[in-house]
């Protein structure tokens, strides 16, 4: 039985949509190579040079003098010399003996085959313990996801993999090169944001009217997001400065053009574009899919259609934006808990400010896209 051969033209815009995307990608790795290459900065004065980190495996406990803390009994603090067999690095199989220091908040015991991350300015005549090793656990973790992902959604899946991989290569090798190079935070971010969000859709759905509408209420979206944080920041005199890692920041940016002031908001225009392409993508392919099933469906129809699954959008994604950032200041809300704090003191501290201005201006951006997604697919659609 003869196979049915995929018609000519067909075979050509697949072949021709490769090769775009062949030289797409060959270009931009050749752009960021050059990119990094080409960087120069100065290091922070205590910046450490010259330190080797290797990872080591516990072959011997020498000595062992931990018991339990006093306040705390599950903690167990104290001291371990450890035998060690060094697995990298030019000494590896060489035999070290390094003190283990185990307190409260760096506490780290171990035992025989417990694989260690050692650190050394001589050669490993001296040295300390800074961490267990851990990279193997998360590259299992990282291979479970990506495996599912494409299991789960096989070509859909590798082509999420490809806009994970491809963002998070943006972020790490274009966002923080730009802002090195004195860049705006703000600027840098709308680059990213803007490099990302079409990269991903096209990915993902292809060169069509879906795509764009998604893709331009995505980024009018997320540039209104950041918008509202700068507003808020400067009607509450919050700025990157009031961040816990200010002073981090101004130590190494003293001898560099970072501009320190904005990255906070560059920060929320990143985090939100992430949730405003779920929100606009969803929108819009479900408005085309109605038009597509029932194509006598009116402008105003559409319109309202969008708005009712919108509504329904909204309700979930402001949620998980709002807790999303809360989440992560759980250890801080706790603290303030527990030490009673009044009420004024607490609406007025830096740290709450930030996370409403996070939290608020996302997932007011979240509600403007409905509308807008709506209105842009509705034009399209009638």
């Amino acid at each position: 039985m003869k196979q049915k051969k995929s018609p000519p033209n067909l075979l050509n815009r697949l072949n021709r949509t490769a090769l775009i995307w062949g030289l797409f990608i060959l270009g931009f790795i050749a752009f960021l190579i050059w990119f990094n290459v080409t960087l120069s900065y100065p290091l922070p004065g205590d910046a450490q040079v010259g330190n080797r980190y290797e990872k080591a495996v516990v072959v011997k406990v020498v000595s062992d003098t931990r018991m339990p803390d006093p306040d705390f009994p599950e903690i167990e603090i104290g001291t371990q010399e450890l035998e060690l067999e060094m697995l990298t690095g030019p000494d590896k199989g060489r035999r070290i003996l390094l003190n283990n220091f185990i307190t409260r908040v760096d506490n780290k015991p171990a035992k025989v085959g417990t694989k260690m991350i050692a650190q050394s300015y001589d050669g490993f005549n001296t040295g300390i313990l800074v961490a267990y090793s851990r990279e193997m656990p998360a590259y299992v973790l990282a291979l479970l996801f990506f495996a599912a992902v494409a299991i789960v959604g096989r070509k859909k899946g590798l082509k999420s993999i490809f806009a994970l991989v491809f963002t998070l290569t943006c972020v790490i090798f274009l966002f923080v090169p730009l802002l090195l190079r004195g860049v705006n935070p703000i600027i840098a971010a709308s680059i990213i944001v803007m490099v990302s969000t079409s990269v991903t859709l096209l990915a993902l759905n292809g060169l069509s009217a879906k795509t764009i509408i998604a893709g331009v209420s995505c980024i009018l979206c997320t540039f209104a997001a950041g918008g509202i944080a700068f507003a808020f920041g400067a009607f509450t005199n919050l700025s990157t400065y009031n961040t816990p890692e200010a002073e981090h920041l101004i130590f190494i940016a003293q001898n560099t053009a970072l501009g320190i002031h904005d990255i906070v908001f560059a920060g929320i225009i990143i985090a939100t574009s992430g949730a405003m392409m779920d929100t606009t993508m969803s929108l819009a392919s479900s408005l085309f899919e109605m038009k597509e099933l029932n194509p006598t469906l009116s402008g105003t129809q559409i319109m309202r259609s969008g708005m009712n699954i919108g509504r329904d959008i909204m309700g979930t994604m402001t949620n998980t934006l709002i807790l999303a950032f809360t989440g992560s200041s759980i250890n801080s809300l706790l603290v303030i808990f527990m030490y009673n704090m009044p009420y004024r003191r607490i609406i007025n501290m830096d740290l709450l400010m930030l996370e409403i201005m996070k939290g608020f201006s996302g997932s007011i951006a979240i509600v403007l896209a409905i509308p807008i997604t709506a209105a842009l697919a509705t034009r399209i659609l009638r």
